[in-house]
């Protein structure tokens, strides 16, 4: 069909252009849609990662959380690392220097069940042995000293339990009380008093029956 200007009626070059935009234009739009869909679905997921991630973190770390005690956080039926009372070297370093001893040095003390330091439970019932490494740096010589170390009420005990009528000891040392101070000091007279080094020399005065 031929219009008044000699062209066919149907092919109009704006005709003809509005229908290739219009043709083309539904396949961009399906892309924008299509792209749009994806980049939301995205941003959707990354919001829900980070939320959980979030209450992840707020529950893990908590600044105005209390802090545990150490000691809850050993398990159950183990107790904590026992504390061993000082060794034999070790309380002998400990007492004082005593000129009477002039050069000898006691380089261990202690009684053969319970601990010098620090010391019975009840200091007026006791009764142990006591043994001492004495060492002379002149002559380069150590050897070993013993006594029975005792309070009455110890000495009464001992007796019961071991069902004894009377105890003998060579060495014996009684306190009315445990004090490891004065059982240095008598220690010590008994050493310059029995010593071949102290031969000679004035000794302090003791207490013997």
């Amino acid at each position: 069909m031929v219009n008044d200007h000699g062209q066919p009626e149907g092919v109009h070059p704006i005709r003809i252009l509005r229908m290739l935009v219009s043709t083309s234009a539904v396949p961009r739009d399906g892309l924008k849609l299509l792209f749009l869909v994806v980049v939301g679905g995205g941003l959707l997921a990354l919001g829900r990662w980070g939320s959980r991630l979030g209450v992840a973190s707020s529950v893990d770390y908590r600044p105005d959380a209390p802090t545990p005690d150490p000691a809850e956080l050993v398990p159950a039926g183990e107790s904590s690392p026992k504390v061993w009372p000082p060794s034999a070297e070790e309380v002998a370093a400990s007492l004082p220097f005593d000129p009477a001893l002039g050069s000898l040095r006691i380089r261990k003390f202690y009684f053969k069940k319970a601990d010098a330091i620090p010391g019975p439970d009840d200091p007026e019932v006791f009764a142990d042995e006591l043994n001492i490494e004495l060492y002379d740096p002149d002559s380069g010589h150590a050897w070993w000293q013993s006594y029975f170390v005792a309070t009455p009420q110890g000495l009464a005990k001992l007796l019961r339990e071991k069902s004894w009528r009377y105890l003998h000891a060579p060495e014996i040392l009684v306190f009315p009380r445990y004090n490891l101070e004065e059982i240095r000091r008598a220690v010590v007279s008994r050493i310059t008093a029995e010593n071949e080094l102290f031969k000679g020399k004035e000794r302090d005065g003791e207490e013997s029956l």
